[in-house]
């Protein structure tokens, strides 16, 4: 993800170097009549005193590529944000905790609940976020788990780096996916504690933890759980399960902005998310539209990671027959 800064324009300057960025860099920038949404824009705008004033017209830009993805927010942050597919649906059954470890049938099972994670990856809250996941897989550990539980529903999103990084041990090191931009494919890893994407100027790290847990046994099973509120980030990560060996998935079809923004800083400090790139797994495999599993299961209204958790006991069933 990269950050530009722009001069302080006048507001339909602002507004025009604003379209430009857009119709420059975002994937569906292609299926947008732009000299319809120009002159649109321009008739929005029209009475703008400043460049907030304009920020209507952008978000109207935004609407039409359609993605779902792509947002404004303002400056001071101001929430200037376009609704996104996420932010759409109806809320999930509450949560409740689960152990680390699941037993079924005599065996033992590694359970991760992945939540998603919006600190910034220069943060202490990411270092935390990244540590805590791979606590509990030390934890785990401590009872040779014979598999795994990924379970990432409800992970709407936020920075993926730290979320990679803390279930990285569990993924293994490797090439895990690519952002698919029109004409280059751009591999995102994780090896030793550090994820990020390897590019035409070498391997950026994007996030980093010292003393990572190793690798664990790559021919164990991992179960990841999905829904329909795994979106953005989350689903990345899901992607990034895609294509390993022993892995399937269970629940319900995720949202659909498994696609990736890049942030373009405005003047005025209000920072532009376009969508520029679409998500594949390890294997070339795009996901325009989300991930579907391997195994449907309604949770229906049963709370999640109940003792009834009816994708859980179908993770489960699977695990222990592995």
């Amino acid at each position: 993800m990269w950050c530009r800064e722009m001069g302080r324009p006048t507001p339909a300057d602002y507004l025009n170097r604003a379209l430009a960025i857009i119709e420059a860099r975002a994937l569906r920038s292609g299926e947008v009549d732009w000299k319809s949404v120009r002159a649109k824009t321009s008739e929005l705008a029209a009475d703008a005193k400043n460049s907030a004033d304009t920020y209507h017209a952008i978000n109207f830009a935004l609407e039409q590529l359609k993605d779902q993805h792509s947002f404004l927010v303002g400056r001071n942050g101001q929430g200037t944000k376009t609704q996104t597919k996420a932010d759409s649906n109806v809320d999930l059954p509450k949560r409740l905790h689960r152990p680390d470890i699941i037993r079924k049938d005599a065996q033992e099972f590694g359970f991760l609940l992945v939540e998603q994670s919006g600190a910034s990856s220069q943060s202490t809250k990411a270092q935390s976020y990244a540590r805590r996941l791979q606590e509990r897989i030390s934890n785990a550990l401590i009872s040779k788990p014979s598999g795994w539980i990924v379970d990432l529903r409800g992970n709407g999103g936020g920075n993926m780096w730290p979320m990679i990084v803390g279930v990285g041990p569990v993924l293994g090191s490797g090439t895990l996916g690519y952002f698919q931009y029109s004409n280059v494919a751009v591999p995102w890893f994780y090896s030793n504690g550090q994820s990020g994407v390897d590019n035409a100027r070498g391997r950026c790290v994007n996030f980093k933890v010292s003393d990572s847990l190793p690798d664990c046994a790559q021919n164990v099973s991992v179960a990841i759980l999905i829904d329909k509120r795994t979106a953005s980030s989350g689903e990345a990560v899901a992607i990034s399960f895609r294509g390993r060996s022993h892995s399937r998935f269970f629940g319900e079809h995720t949202c659909g902005l498994s696609t990736s923004n890049e942030s373009f800083r405005l003047s005025d400090g209000a920072t532009l998310y376009v969508t520029t790139s679409v998500e594949a797994d390890r294997n070339h495999n795009i996901y325009d539209r989300g991930i579907a599993p391997d195994n449907p299961v309604k949770q229906g209204n049963i709370p999640l990671g109940d003792v009834n958790d009816p994708v859980i006991q179908r993770a489960l069933e699977w695990l222990a027959k592995c």
